[in-house]
């Protein structure tokens, strides 16, 4: 099974370019297959929005959060590594123009030798949407649309699309994705999430799930794959989990992964500015990577 890591980078003391440029080194170093960023574009001290991983749908931010932007954050691992994947867990699509971010996202992939892989969601926050001034009643029609959008920017010569939200005709767009295609893994656990990974995901990326939880998934995820006419063999499935605690407790987890057919299982860990070396080869050792 793979293992990558998904890691915070905001900009903080400790924290900026030349750490994510030491931390990608390391988890490449440690041999682990990829390395994931998340995405919001602005935090805000309260929320009447509920977060859907959480019981009572409240989420503990830091008071100054930051994030730092995901692509560029990504194109600095790509510079200082050779190996591992780069990916979003999970960029709010809806929230960035598809043209715009097919462009940067190309030229991620190009830098990057054709190593990325785009993980995103529709988001859950009404707040952030709003300030962006981007409707979110309707984010899950966008989404569909701007995949859509996207391949016909990285696929054709010529691209052309016609939807509600985006068009265009004979746009020259280059350079084009090293494959021809960046794969778009789809985040959520929703059965709109699901419904989106078997209609047009390249992969799904789970979060916060217990492994029979992730079961129960997979056989919505095989029904609906059915129902447009795909299998499971045309979809790389990758499980997010947040995690604290005994690093066996996670080796565990992985064997039951391994057992469910998940491709890959990407830890989410709070590691420290000046120990997070010992804490990627101690996460490594652990799972006997």
């Amino acid at each position: 099974m793979k293992v990558g890591i998904v890691q915070i980078f905001d900009g903080t003391e400790g924290r900026g370019v030349e750490h994510v440029r030491e931390f990608a080194k390391h988890v490449e170093h440690c041999g682990f297959d990829s390395l994931w960023v998340p995405d919001h574009v602005v935090f805000f001290d309260n929320y009447q929005s509920k977060y859907p991983h959480t019981d009572d749908g409240a989420i503990q931010f830091k008071a100054n959060q930051g994030i730092l932007e995901p692509a560029m954050t990504l194109l600095e691992a790509a510079l200082v590594t050779d190996r591992i994947r780069l990916g979003t867990s999970v960029e709010i699509v809806t929230e960035r123009h598809p043209v715009i971010r097919a462009k940067e996202l190309a030229t991620l992939d190009m830098v990057s030798k054709g190593r990325v892989e785009y993980g995103i969601g529709v988001g859950w926050s009404v707040e952030e949407y709003a300030a962006l001034g981007i409707s979110f009643d309707d984010r899950g029609k966008r989404c569909d649309e701007w995949i859509l959008a996207m391949r016909e920017l990285w696929s054709s010569k010529r691209s052309n699309f016609s939807g509600e939200f985006v068009s265009f005709e004979n746009a020259i767009f280059f350079p084009k994705p090293t494959s021809g295609r960046i794969p778009i893994v789809i985040g959520g656990n929703s059965p709109a999430a699901l419904t989106r990974v078997a209609k047009l995901g390249d992969g799904w990326h789970g979060w916060k799930l217990s492994l029979d939880e992730v079961a129960e998934k997979l056989v919505e995820i095989d029904l609906k794959l059915a129902k447009f006419g795909r299998t499971r063999e045309q979809v790389k499935l990758n499980v997010g989990l947040p995690f604290k605690g005994d690093l066996r407790d996670l080796a565990d987890y992985r064997d039951g992964l391994v057992k469910l057919g998940i491709d890959e299982m990407v830890v989410a860990m709070g590691m420290s500015r000046t120990r997070f070396k010992e804490q990627i080869s101690d996460l490594a050792t652990a799972l006997g990577i």
